[in-house]
């Protein structure tokens, strides 16, 4: 069961030229998973399953997370001339997250069982007449160490300026600095009272982020815009926990690593924009990113257990093109189900070339060390693709809206060449994911009825039945992971109180 409690509160006021902003906001979201069952089975040398006696697990799971924010913006207007104005505007604001976490795992463990009773049907393999000396028994395969519970918290304290200016009468910019710091830690806790292994992790930093944007306006409809700034990544709180958790898609265990750190970014992008009419428009970029630390996900082999878990890379760069556009014309033909319906097409590509940058001194610390340094080049490819990026990206949408009847409708194609999913077992190469083409279509209609007004959804989801595709490839293609995602709809009926 997830719950999600929001609430905000917020304020515009305007003293002649000066403006004051003002928000606040909490948050909780939780989770309780019950009964989470995990079975695994073999092929046996008659080609017929059977369960293996001791790989299941069921497991209970709970987490809390709070989040609390609040900020002020105050902005002053300068007139520079009749057509020209500067806008000076300073601001700060605090977030804190907090998290508490913790899972019980149970497994049903047997030895020495016949084929005959390891090919039972499963209802019956774990019912109570098969619980017993010599069968079958339940016992808690919880992680001590701390690997089953963590506490972590997050704080953020910012303050920043800005300055907008029209600095000809075509030309305008702005400039700005962001001043921040942060501390997030993750405190492993041990259910059973024992000692965790793992060292608190602590991240305190500083940080100056400058943003500088320049636009163009040589037309009266068309600009270009020129863009800089420096932001930060920082690592999730599950990916610094050091606590075990089965991922349903990929069907493997994942493990946080605390010795991970924050990501630094620094971002360039140059658009030309042409908005012909309203709501209506085609757009052409270039992008680069430079990224210092970038965190990625490897193989991670601990005793007879296979995981996957995080590092930081050294380095990463990646730039790109990207082409949007957004067209509303109207019904091509006529008749009762034409008339009043204004069509769009919009598609956007986006082209990306990524690299990492390994060098022969360049350290990681995974966790399978406990933080001790090893070679970046155990891990890492200098010049493979960045994790989870794929070459080409592509979406088109086409339907119609009619204001008249209140309907909309919406043929959306999605397409993602293959990307990395994990780095591969040193000296072993990457998994590959190949996510395909996926096709989806979207209804809604609004209508009135017993005095009230409703609205009607239909959504149908992966109509072309697209595959999940994860591989090896190593001089011949070997399958890691590749079942059907299958295709869904759903129904949904809604109104206003």
């Amino acid at each position: 069961m997830r719950t999600l409690l929001n609430t905000q509160l917020a304020g515009e006021h305007t003293f002649g030229d000066l403006g004051v902003n003002w928000r606040g906001a909490w948050a909780r979201s939780t989770r309780d998973a019950p009964y989470e069952k995990t079975i695994r089975y073999s092929i046996g040398d008659d080609g017929v399953a059977f369960h293996e006696g001791q790989r299941n697990s069921t497991s209970f799971s709970e987490l809390t997370d709070d989040v609390v924010s609040g900020g002020i913006d105050l902005s002053y207007d300068v007139a520079l001339s009749n057509l020209r104005d500067m806008t000076f505007t300073v601001g700060a604001e605090t977030y804190e997250n907090t998290r508490e976490a913790e899972q019980r795992i149970f497994s049903f463990q047997g030895s020495g069982l016949s084929p005959e009773f390891q090919r039972q049907r499963v209802d019956f393999f774990f019912a109570d007449f098969n619980q017993g000396p010599g069968l079958i028994r339940l016992v808690e395969t919880t992680g001590g160490g701390g690997a089953a519970a963590y506490d972590a918290e997050l704080t953020v304290n910012a303050a920043y300026a800005q300055v907008e200016a029209d600095i000809l009468p075509l030309v305008s910019g702005s400039v700005g600095v962001r001043y921040e710091e942060a501390e997030q830690t993750v405190v492993s806790r041990d259910l059973f009272g024992g000692v965790t292994p793992f060292q608190p992790t602590v991240l305190e930093n500083e940080y100056w982020l400058p943003a500088a944007t320049l636009t163009w306006n040589f037309a009266e409809d068309m600009q270009f815009r020129f863009g800089a700034s420096q932001t930060i990544g920082r690592p999730q709180f599950r990916e610094l926990a050091p606590q075990q958790y089965l991922d349903p898609d990929s069907d493997r265990l994942f493990i946080g690593n605390p010795f991970l750190t924050d990501s630094e970014l620094l971002n360039l992008d140059l658009r030309y924009e042409w908005y012909f009419q309203r709501d209506q428009y085609v757009t052409a970029g270039l992008f680069y990113k430079d990224i210092d630390r970038p965190v990625e996900s490897v193989i991670n082999d601990t005793g007879s257990v296979t995981q996957q878990t995080y590092l930081n890379a050294p380095g990463a760069e990646l730039w790109g093109i990207e082409l949007d556009v957004k067209k509303y014309f109207d019904s091509p033909m006529t008749g009762a189900f034409w008339d009043g319906k204004r069509w769009l097409v919009q598609a956007n590509y986006t082209y990306v070339q990524s690299e990492l940058r390994v060098g022969a001194d360049d350290e990681v610390f995974p966790l399978s060390g406990n933080g001790t340094s090893q070679p970046a080049t155990n891990f890492f490819t200098d010049g493979a693709r960045l994790q989870g990026q794929s070459e080409h990206l592509a979406n088109l949408q086409f339907g119609w809206e009619d204001d008249i009847v209140g309907s909309q409708a919406t043929i959306l194609v999605n397409y993602a060449s293959e990307r990395s999913s994990a780095r591969g077992r040193p000296g072993e190469p990457d998994l590959i994911q190949e996510p395909g083409v996926m096709l989806d279509f979207v209804y809604r209609r609004d209508f009135g009825a017993f005095g009230r007004d409703f609205s009607f959804g239909l959504e149908l989801r992966n109509l072309l039945n697209t595959e999940f595709q994860e591989y090896q490839e190593l001089g011949q293609r070997v399958d890691i992971n590749r079942y059907d995602l299958g295709a869904s709809g759903s129904i949904s009926l809604s109104t206003s109180f």
